[in-house]
């Protein structure tokens, strides 16, 4: 049967999101998204439709790669956020087709930098991922379940955050955000989140910022002079009563004591650990 292979521009987000969930039906942790879910997914993982591409037969979606694009420490890093072949049309190379296609387009961006998050049990594909040459950059894991508010600080105000200000909002920081929570993608995600601000004395102490549709956190950070608190758990308590007890974390460093305790500790638990991996790109994956 013919095939073609093209990026996504133009294709309707319908389309990718029958391919999106067919693809994704049978994977180690099934998961189904709303049209609204996957693009908030393609609006924070900055997919650039005209470096994404796609499998087509019979103008139907069978196999897909959503790229998105970003510049990080003055290098040009595109982010698989997605890579999925229809269960029947498992096993033609079709994976490896895509890419045959896609990478001059990505050398032709001046990439410096590929990256993806893999699953840490799927073996299979880490891999394959370590054969074309990507290595683990860091273990993440992800968090999910019902938060149990106990204390809260009565001395901090909690209001709206205005605006981003990185400077002072980065200095809270122990970690470096995954892709998907990164600055590029909260500020992408601005109108679709709620960002909430701690004060003390007009000082922004801490922050959050979560995603209603998905019920998932982007960000969370207090200043390093104002921890052990209960300002974190106020914040969280907020979310609690304005959208419910139910709250999810993706790829939060694995070395990080600090928040991995404090997720553990208001009652969100381990639901799938990952791989962050990288290559340095030059225009050619290993076979």
């Amino acid at each position: 049967m013919e095939r073609k292979i093209s990026t996504l521009e133009g294709v309707s987000i319908g389309k990718i999101l029958k391919a999106f969930n067919e693809a994704f039906s049978d994977y180690f942790i099934p998961f189904k998204l709303s049209k609204e879910q996957l693009a908030q997914k393609m609006l924070v993982d900055q997919t650039d439709f005209s470096l994404s591409v796609g499998v087509f037969e019979k103008e139907e979606l069978i196999a897909f790669i959503l790229h998105g694009i970003d510049t990080i420490n003055e290098e040009k890093v595109v982010y698989n956020g997605g890579t999925g072949v229809i269960p029947e049309k498992r096993g033609a190379g079709l994976t490896k087709q895509m890419y045959r296609f896609i990478l001059p387009l990505l050398a032709a961006k001046g990439i410096d930098d590929l990256v993806l998050e893999v699953i840490s049990n799927n073996i299979q594909a880490i891999k394959s991922y370590e054969k074309s040459g990507f290595e683990t950059i860091r273990k993440l894991l992800c968090y999910k379940g019902e938060v149990s508010v106990s204390s809260k600080n009565n001395n901090v105000l909690i209001k709206e955050l205005q605006s981003y200000d990185w400077q002072i909002m980065e200095s809270f920081w122990d970690i470096l955000p995954t892709w998907q929570n990164a600055k590029s993608a909260v500020d992408a995600a601005r109108a679709t989140n709620i960002s909430l601000g701690a004060y003390i004395e007009n000082q922004l102490v801490a922050y959050v910022i979560y995603t209603p549709s998905n019920q998932r956190i982007q960000q969370i950070a207090v200043h390093k002079d104002f921890r052990r608190r209960g300002i974190a758990i106020t914040l969280i308590s907020q979310l609690v009563d304005e959208y419910g007890n139910t709250i999810s974390i993706i790829n939060v460093d694995k070395n990080s004591t600090s928040i991995n305790s404090f997720l553990k500790a208001i009652g969100l638990e381990v639901s799938l650990e990952q791989l962050e991996m990288k290559l340095g790109f030059d225009g050619n994956l290993n076979d």
